[in-house]
């Protein structure tokens, strides 16, 4: 039996002896489906001003009338995927929530249970793993070796106090490291998390400069001269769009290339500017992963609200590295009961046929679900997200399906800079 979950108004956590729980797919609400049990690292969290929804013995889906009960939900470490969202009715004085990936808890044999997927599993991305102790010492190694470095004191605080594991992997010098590169950008995404406009707060703050092409370049030699170390990636949640930094970056490129001919280079783009894409492609840029919430135009126009592109120019950028042989991968912002929608689903099986799409990233989607339910233009049902990833990968063999970029081979045709040296 899965019995409702919920957080009494002293924040104790509680078992109801008789009702049961329920989730959220999107505008429907039903009984929870294959529950796993919290993994490590995933943290419970209460969400103020919301009352649990619940099941009765008879089927009956109401709000629990216990006073001061408020809502529970789980966040869950890199390498799950949420399949189910929270269920419960908001208060009059809830305001919307901070940017988390919320999923749907229930009391399953007196353990709490996750609505979650496992999708990936590498220890470059372990938050636990033992030498993320050794950050301090290593931010300081790296403040000795790059003095004048602006990123460095600025990745200090995305690695301690946002405990961004790409920027811990930055200072570590092993696998990905956070090369941020822009303070601006050309969208305003529901779920940004390093600037908002008004309806919820940041959970961190974004770059406020623009690094020079010798900054960045001298910071990613120095992560990439490690052994561990073969990748870089620009494009961080700390910062704006990647690609309205042209010049500079393509400049910064060259300069990586050169002293790593090996190196993975790599960037995490909402793809906006194929021009822009070309050139770092013809400078050493052998990665791309495409920020993706929907592929359906009023959808992605209403998460994105995108200024001076839309989904062709999401399109041709694919296309550019694709042909470049270099690696495709798709940030999929996944939201239970629109991801899993069929037209959400063709479009995707299509997209990744059409541009040659390496992998597909299974994210949940960090947002408040109501806040974000009533910015969707037009609602849709989904199949379940389980269904929805096993179709996937019926449909697409070839793809990897996961969590995490891996490194890309370099392959000595195409790019201008592999075929010159």
């Amino acid at each position: 039996m899965q019995r409702l979950l919920y957080a009494t108004a002293d924040g104790q956590l509680r078992a109801h002896g008789s009702l049961r729980a329920v989730a959220r797919s999107g505008w429907e609400i039903g009984p929870p489906d294959r529950l796993i049990p919290l993994p490590d690292g995933a943290t419970l969290v209460h969400l103020p001003g919301r009352s649990p929804l619940a099941r009765t013995a008879r089927g009956e889906t109401v709000p629990m009338e216990e006073d001061g009960a408020v809502a529970v939900a789980a966040v869950m470490p890199p390498g799950y995927l949420r399949t189910l969202l929270p269920a419960y009715v908001d208060g009059a004085d809830a305001a919307v929530l901070p940017l988390y990936g919320y999923a749907a808890v229930a009391d399953v044999d007196g353990a709490p249970h996750v609505a979650g997927l496992g999708t990936d599993r590498w220890s470059a991305w372990d938050p636990q793993a033992e030498d993320r102790q050794r950050i301090g010492p290593a931010i300081r190694a790296a403040g000795r070796a790059l003095p004048d470095n602006r990123l460095v004191q600025h990745l200090a605080t995305c690695a301690t106090d946002y405990r961004c594991l790409t920027a811990q992997n930055l200072f570590l010098r092993r696998g990905e490291g956070a090369i941020p590169v822009s303070p601006a950008c050309n969208a305003a995404c529901l779920g940004c998390i390093s600037e908002q406009w008004g309806d919820v707060p940041s959970p961190q703050t974004r770059m406020g400069f623009a690094p020079t092409a010798p900054e960045i370049a001298e910071l990613a030699g120095w992560h990439l001269s490690a052994d561990e170390a073969s990748f870089i990636s620009y494009g961080q949640g700390c910062e704006g769009e990647p690609l309205t930094r042209g010049a500079a970056l393509v400049e910064a490129t060259r300069r990586i290339r050169a002293a790593a001919p090996a190196a993975t280079i790599h960037i995490n783009t909402n793809a906006s500017r194929p021009d822009v894409l070309r050139r770092l492609v013809d400078a050493g840029l052998n990665s791309i992963r495409i920020s993706i919430f929907s592929l359906d135009d009023a959808r992605f126009r209403a998460y994105y609200r995108p200024v001076g592109y839309g989904l062709d120019q999401v399109a041709e950028c694919a296309e550019v590295v694709a042909g470049s042989g270099g690696q495709v991968t798709i940030n999929l912002l996944t939201f239970p009961g629109i991801s899993d929608a069929r037209p959400e689903i063709e479009a995707l099986v299509a997209f990744i046929e059409r541009h040659g799409v390496h992998q597909v990233q299974l994210r949940s989607l960090n947002v408040d679900p109501h806040w974000l339910l009533a910015r969707i233009p037009v609602q849709t049902r989904g199949i379940g997200m389980r269904a929805f990833v096993k179709e996937l990968a019926a449909r697409c063999p070839h793809l990897q399906l996961g969590n995490f970029t891996r490194p890309w081979r370099v392959i000595e045709r195409s790019p201008a800079w592999a075929s010159s040296k």
